[in-house]
């Protein structure tokens, strides 16, 4: 498994776009969506890489649900007492991060064996779609506009 990979490297930048930060943790918040699958998806668009429903299970999402949830849950707790346990906070949020890039790692690994199809905001869009109907949104109006919109922005620049 390689921790430093394209993916990672297209999270931490992705993630840093106007609007993209804080529109992922309403998702996450709002509908209890991935921010990792969210930006994966976006990544598979940008480099040409289709996603189906059934790419989202498996060694990545046990990773998340056992690991980086129960870190996550731990981290909120503390943050309520965080200036009394200040480094505590700190130490828990540098794990939550290692434990997240652990699963970019493995999701970068799932996409070695996807289907090659043309890069576009279209796809991108399709691959968030197949995300969202991996946890049972499709339909639900979910808002994925600026998501597409900073992937079509990396498609024109990169």
């Amino acid at each position: 498994m390689d921790l430093k990979n394209e993916l990672w490297d297209f999270a931490l930048e992705f993630y840093q776009q106007p609007e993209i930060e804080a529109f992922c943790l309403s998702l996450q918040e709002q509908y209890g969506l991935s921010i990792n699958r969210l930006i994966f998806s976006s990544w598979c668009g940008c480099k040409g890489l289709r996603l189906r429903q059934n790419n989202f299970s498996g060694e990545a999402a046990e990773w998340q649900n056992e690991i980086t949830h129960p870190l996550r849950a731990v981290r909120y707790k503390v943050r309520e007492q965080k200036e009394q346990f200040p480094g505590c906070y700190q130490k828990l949020r540098q794990a939550e991060l290692a434990c997240e890039q652990v699963e970019l790692a493995l999701l970068y690994d799932i996409s070695k064996g996807l289907e090659k199809a043309q890069a576009n905001a279209q796809l991108v869009e399709a691959n968030l779609h197949s995300y969202l109907k991996s946890e049972g949104l499709e339909g639900k109006n979910t808002p994925l506009e600026p998501l597409i919109r900073t992937a079509n922005y990396f498609l024109s620049t990169k």
